[in-house]
């Protein structure tokens, strides 16, 4: 049991609970989900800073998921994760310019993803 705090980022609610059940089943805590980016920012003003971030791109309200990543990463250090459909062209670019820690594009392995997720909690330790 890691027991590293994540709040997960995503307004497709299938996917928000399998992230959940996968993230809880390896040994994370998770931070109340979000589906907005609007909410997102709110949930960190009030939360205890998480280890990591998993973002989707396309979010409900206003704000996509490197808008939010942008405000953020203005306001705290802390690694964030694109999980995304979206991962061609302008918004390859996009996700480049906010300096992601990684990105993985759905449908992902679960395995894949914990990997992932473990090499950036390690990373962002040293």
């Amino acid at each position: 049991m890691t027991g590293e705090l994540i709040l997960v980022v995503e307004d497709e609610g299938l996917i928000t609970l399998h992230l959940i059940e996968l993230l809880e089943k390896h040994g994370y805590s998770v931070l109340e989900p979000e589906s907005t980016g609007e909410g997102a920012l709110k949930l960190l003003e009030r939360a205890p800073k998480p280890d990591l971030i998993l973002m989707d791109i396309v979010l409900a309200g206003s704000l996509d998921g490197v808008q939010t990543v942008h405000l953020i990463k203005m306001r705290l250090s802390v690694p964030v994760i694109f999980i995304t459909a979206l991962s061609g062209g302008v918004m390859f670019e996009r996700m480049q310019v906010v300096g992601p820690d990684g990105i993985i594009t759905k449908p992902f392995v679960n395995e894949d993803l914990i990997a992932l997720i473990k090499k950036v909690l390690d990373d962002s330790k040293l």
